[in-house]
C-alpha cells in the first residue's frame, strides 16, 4: 500500500514538471517560407565560395580548380535539397559560376 502511494506521488510530480516545462518552453518559433529558406541557403553558398576564393586572388589556376571543386559540391548538395527544382538549380549554379 505504501509503495502504491509513493508511485502515485512520483507520477503526479513528474506530470506537474512536464506541464511546467511545456508551458515555459518557447512555443513561438519563427517559421521560414520556402523563399526565405532558399535565399539563406544560396547566401551561405555565396559566402563559402567568396571566402574560399579570396586567398587565391593572385593564382588563377588554383582559383579555377578550387571554384570547380566547390561548385561540384554545391551542385550535389542542392540536387538533393527539397527546396530547389532543376530549373532553379541550373540558375543558381550559373549565377555562382559566373559571378564569383
Amino acid at each position: 500500500m505504501d509503495v502504491e502511494i509513493i508511485y502515485s506521488l512520483v507520477g503526479i510530480v513528474i506530470f506537474i514538471i512536464i506541464v511546467i516545462v511545456t508551458l515555459h518552453s518557447d512555443g513561438a518559433t519563427e517559421i521560414q517560407t520556402k523563399e526565405e529558406k532558399q535565399y539563406a541557403i544560396i547566401d551561405t553558398y555565396k559566402k563559402q565560395l567568396r571566402e574560399a576564393l579570396e586567398p587565391l586572388a593572385n593564382d588563377k589556376e588554383a582559383r579555377v580548380i578550387k571554384k570547380k571543386e566547390l561548385l561540384l559540391i554545391f551542385n550535389n548538395e542542392l540536387s538533393t535539397n527539397i527546396f530547389f527544382d532543376q530549373t532553379e538549380l541550373r540558375a543558381i549554379m550559373s549565377d555562382l559560376s559566373q559571378n564569383y
